[in-house]
């Protein structure tokens, strides 16, 4: 990579969710010229905290090693939110490359989760916004993107961490469109992605949203989780047994007949009077 103008590191490296917010809405090839030249650690801070789509997208452009690189000059929160952008099947391979040992197993206690775990059924390519970006800002990189139609989008910190959501259709009836979308944040209260599934589904939250956030002990957003997608998981674990089922179709057989037969009996019963 050149080297970068010292100006611009200086502004990476102060701002980074500020220039991550404007590049989210530029293509990718001018994302990949404006990391040009910058340290590893400042590099990595920006790419935390694009939207997970454009983050996804550049880091599937880079080789291993690069990301190992990344990964090992990056702050932990930064080097967390860089792997949580990585396709899950990814994950493993990068991380086993990486040279400091300590780092490696920090990132590896962080992101696998328990089977049967909130944080093993997350799904991390959720859109999701830094606060401060403007309602302008938003959707412009919301039409730039390719997301389709999106009913709502997750707000994060410019440390990755969950903030709130953010209801589109809603935000588009706004009027001043220079409003930071944090000031827009609907709160639901997060699932804890070691929460188990069963504990999980007794959330209340559900009651309120279709789809509920999920972060870590830190409170960063890992992505979310579906109502559909939960009771899914636990439908597969707990398979209903053909037995029970013949058994129960058994007993409300007889219970009709005799509740026919009671029916008919009494009904005879008012003819004959």
């Amino acid at each position: 990579m050149d080297a970068a103008n010292p100006l611009r590191v200086a502004f990476a490296r102060n701002h980074p969710a500020e220039l991550a917010a404007f590049l989210a809405a530029q293509s990718s090839t001018a994302v990949v010229e404006a990391l040009n030249g910058l340290p590893a650690d400042v590099g990595a801070g920006v790419i935390a905290r694009l939207p997970h789509v454009v983050a996804s997208r550049l880091l599937a452009d880079q080789s291993d090693d690069v990301v190992s690189s990344w990964l090992a000059r990056a702050a932990v929160d930064d080097a967390l939110t860089l792997v949580l952008h990585l396709a899950p099947e990814r994950r493993e391979r990068v991380l086993a490359t990486l040279p400091i040992r300590h780092m490696r197993r920090t990132l590896e206690r962080l992101v696998v989760y328990p089977r049967r775990t909130v944080g093993a059924l997350v799904d991390p390519g959720v859109v999701r916004i830094t606060a401060t970006t403007t309602l302008h800002d938003a959707i412009a990189m919301l039409r730039a993107g390719e997301y389709g139609e999106l009913e709502w989008i997750w707000i994060v910190d410019g440390d990755s961490r969950y903030v709130g959501l953010l209801d589109v259709s809603k935000a588009l009836l706004t009027q001043a469109d220079n409003v930071p979308v944090g000031e827009l944040a609907v709160t639901l209260d997060a699932l804890r992605a070691e929460t188990t599934l069963a504990a999980a589904r007794d959330a209340p939250e559900w009651l309120k949203h279709p789809e509920l956030p999920v972060v870590d002990h830190q409170q960063h957003l890992l992505g979310a989780l579906s109502r559909e997608r939960l009771v899914a998981a636990l439908a597969s674990d707990h398979p209903p047994k053909q037995g029970m089922i013949d058994g129960v179709g058994a007993l409300t057989q007889a219970y009709f007949r005799v509740m026919g037969a009671c029916l008919g009996g009494l009904l005879g019963g008012r003819e004959r009077n």
